[in-house]
């Protein structure tokens, strides 16, 4: 060591100098860290000796042609090898080479770098890397289930093949019990624990504790815990993790404080997913009651209307032809027709109020297709429709949209003949595009509706015209609300009542 410079030992990694003859003349004080031999005891040891290939491979060729034709090596560049420490254990290292010459003879200096620390963590990054690609492919999977006890077993098994954990088990909440019932578990915990317990709210246990706090708990050493379900249980730690209101995953194992943070959150990761699904397996499930309860309504909607169709019109009809053949009599013989003009307004009011309780009841579905429609020429088309005496309509500029054509022809000429009822036969009638291009309005420059009224305008049976049927406002809603539109009632410039619609789907111009 005499021969070599005293810098050999400021240097923080193990250091040995070899001569031509591939034997090691000197080394640092790191050499006994790294290999086990304090630096004396490594001096007189051919190189290859201490670091090898263990797969005789290209590193080892590589080592061998160095030692025996030493040749100019960037230190950067290293050699992946093993080392043979002084106790027989093996350990991974990098070698890096690099000939000098002193006093005509050639030698090495191999720097030796113990890795075995960044092989773990390496060995580790790429175990957390795959624990997420798996959490990632497993929650695709579990988001496709629609049985919550189906989705249970497959989070347990999860829980099993690949985190790696045999020990763990679901319990699910039951509303009407109170409790929470073991659902599914692992084929390990049923040899362990055997009948898993119900978890009550009257008998201690730390797993009813964690669910009512809705926060994970880790137990590192259930014995230690006077809270045990079980003083006996051979389960020495456990990890438990609440499933919102669903439920929650127990995690254990048979040796104390088992689990590293690395478990930890994987696992509590796993339970939100797990709770996630839940929370729309649920939902789906309470969609479909709901889409049951609405085709149950709308059967019943269109039974009444089939109902109201028949068993009222028949006698109307017959009621009304009637009425005609007495009116014909009476004016024969010149008698007074007043009441009989009384009981045909009576006739044709049952009748309007008939059209329009068919026409609410038939507007409760959904709007399954649209087509393309033209307001403006949709405007024109009701206006022709609809009894507007002295009316005027004035279309202020056109917008195409998406539209069941049929449905917004009803919303058009009921706030048509609303405007004349109510505003007067010399109305005015406006129709166009709202500014914003966010949908269309209806307005007319009549009196507009009383401030004590703009609340109820489209409720059923609401009505200012002592005639009228206080429907023809309430379809206009629910068209609306069937296309999934809003329509409100907006002030107006000029004093009259001004309908907008808006969340319209409209349609470019170039389109």
């Amino acid at each position: 060591m005499e021969r070599f410079p005293d810098a050999l030992d400021g240097i923080p990694d193990a250091v040995v100098i070899v001569d031509g003859d591939g034997v090691v003349r000197a080394g640092n004080g790191r050499v006994e860290a790294v290999l086990g031999y304090s630096p004396a005891e490594v001096e007189g040891t051919k190189l290859e000796r201490l670091v090898y290939d263990p797969r005789g491979g290209a590193a080892g060729e590589e080592l061998h042609r160095y030692v025996v034709d030493p040749e100019p090596r960037s230190m950067a560049a290293s050699l992946d090898l093993h080392a043979r420490r002084a106790d027989g254990s093996e350990v991974p290292v990098t070698l890096s080479l690099g000939p000098f010459e002193q006093d005509g003879e050639t030698f090495l200096v191999a720097t030796i770098v113990d890795v075995r620390e960044e092989r773990a963590e390496q060995a580790e990054l790429h175990r957390r890397t795959r624990t997420l690609e798996a959490l990632h492919e497993a929650t695709q999977d579990l988001l496709k289930t629609t049985d919550r006890e189906f989705a249970a077993e497959a989070a347990v098994e999860y829980v099993e093949e690949v985190l790696g954990h045999p020990i763990a088990a679901i319990w699910l909440y039951d509303e009407d019990r109170g409790v929470l019932d073991p659902v599914v578990w692992t084929e390990r915990a049923d040899e362990l624990v055997g009948d898993h317990p119900t978890f009550a709210p009257d008998a201690s246990s730390i797993s009813w504790e964690a669910f009512e706090s809705g926060d994970p708990e880790y137990v590192a050493d259930t014995h230690a815990d006077p809270e045990r379900h079980n003083p006996e249980s051979p389960i020495r730690s456990e990890l438990i993790l609440p499933l919102g209101r669903y439920g929650l995953i127990n995690i254990g194992a048979t040796e104390r404080d088992a689990f590293d943070e690395s478990d930890l959150a994987v696992a509590r990761l796993w339970a939100a997913t797990v709770t996630m699904v839940f929370v729309r397996i649920e939902r789906e499930r309470q969609l479909r009651v709901r889409e049951r309860e609405i085709a149950r309504e709308r059967d019943r909607l269109e039974e009444f209307a089939s109902l109201v169709s028949h068993d009222l019109r028949s006698p109307l009809n017959v009621a009304t032809g009637n009425l005609d053949m007495v009116r014909e009599r009476l004016r024969e013989a010149h008698e007074d027709l007043t009441e009989i003009d009384t009981v045909a307004r009576s006739l044709n009011r049952m009748e309007a109020l008939v059209d329009d309780m068919l026409t609410l009841a038939r507007q409760g579905s959904a709007i399954d297709e649209t087509e393309a429609v033209s307001l403006a020429a949709l405007a024109e088309e009701c206006w022709t429709g609809v009894d507007t005496a002295a009316a005027e309509l004035v279309v202020a500029d056109d917008l195409r949209l998406h539209a069941d054509r049929s449905r917004l022809r009803q919303a058009l000429e009921n706030l048509f003949a609303n405007a004349v009822t109510h505003a007067g036969e010399s109305v005015r009638v406006e129709v166009g595009a709202l500014p914003d291009g966010d949908g269309f309005y209806v307005a007319d420059d009549g009196l507009g509706i009383p401030a004590d009224r703009r609340d109820e305008v489209f409720d059923a049976g609401v009505s200012t015209d002592p005639e009228g049927t206080g429907f023809g406002l309430k379809i206009v809603a629910e068209v609306a609300d069937a296309h999934g539109w809003t329509v409100d009632l907006a002030d107006d410039a000029d004093g009259g009542a001004r309908f907008e619609f808006r969340g319209v789907e409209t349609i470019a111009a170039d389109a």
